[in-house]
Parts: structure tokens; sequence; C-alpha cells
């Protein structure tokens, strides 16, 4: 029996997200995926635009095989007042205290789905919100990059 031993193909262990952002599909380099499954460092040029989260973000993932390859479903939950464009393919950079940074998404198809939900403050003065739940499902769900 073997046993596979690569650290490239397991998935990050997130302790918490500090920061989050978003970059349109498009502006990513291509195969960040292959390079990712291949061992490779993922670096990331195009712009970054900042998301302030209200409320602490979550990042959670499960895994399965499927037809003999690896599957992994990832799903970001976070609360913001900032926008969030929704008129093109996004994909998201979070970023641990510790600063290493992982991409949720790709160039190409198969790009993570945006839900999200409208709320009213809770009491005088707060400020409506919008909580978005953006789930991607690819081999790798979350991708350890340098921006």
């Amino acid at each position: 029996m073997s046993r596979i031993n690569s650290r490239s193909s397991l998935s990050p262990r997130l302790p918490e997200i500090s920061e989050l952002g978003f970059v349109p599909c498009r502006l990513l380099p291509p195969d960040l995926m292959l390079q990712s499954m291949t061992g490779q460092l993922v670096a990331i040029s195009a712009p970054i635009t900042s998301i302030s989260i209200i409320a602490q973000a979550t990042y959670t993932w499960e895994g399965s095989t499927v037809n003999h390859a690896r599957q992994e479903k990832g799903t970001l939950k976070f609360i913001t007042n900032d926008y969030i464009p929704d008129d093109e393919p996004l994909a998201f950079v979070l970023t641990t205290p510790d600063g290493q940074q992982y991409i949720v998404g790709k160039r190409e198809g198969r790009f993570p789905v945006i839900n999200y939900s409208d709320t009213t403050g809770q009491r005088a003065g707060d400020r409506a919100a919008r909580t978005y739940t953006v789930t991607y499902v690819a081999p790798k769900a979350a991708i350890e990059c340098v921006v």
C-alpha cells in the first residue's frame, strides 16, 4: 500500500482571517491550480481591493473523492458595508495574522459562486450590512499564494 506524502496536495489550516480582498478572475495568471498542485509558488501580481469586514470572516471546507479525483468545497462567509461588484467573476484573497495568503478562485472557468443577503441595523444608529457567502468547488478550494 502506498502512502501519499505530498504537502502541496493538502489544504491549508487557516487559523483566522485578518484581512480580506478581491480581484477580478480575468486579472489572475493562468493555471494557478496546476501550479499549486505541482508544488510551485503561486504569485499574484494583480491589484487586490481590500474589504472591510464587520464581524470575523470565516472559511470552511470539506473534501471528497469524485471519480478518483480530489474535490474540495470551500465556503467563505463575511459581513461588510463595502460594495463588491457582481458584474464579473471574482476571486478572494484571505490573509492570516501571520501574513500567509490564500486565494479562492482562479482565472479559468468554474468560478466562485457569490451569494448575499441584506439586513437592517439591530437598533437605532446601526448601519445596514450585507452578508456574503462565497462557495468554491475545485481540487484545492484555497491555494496558498504570495501577493
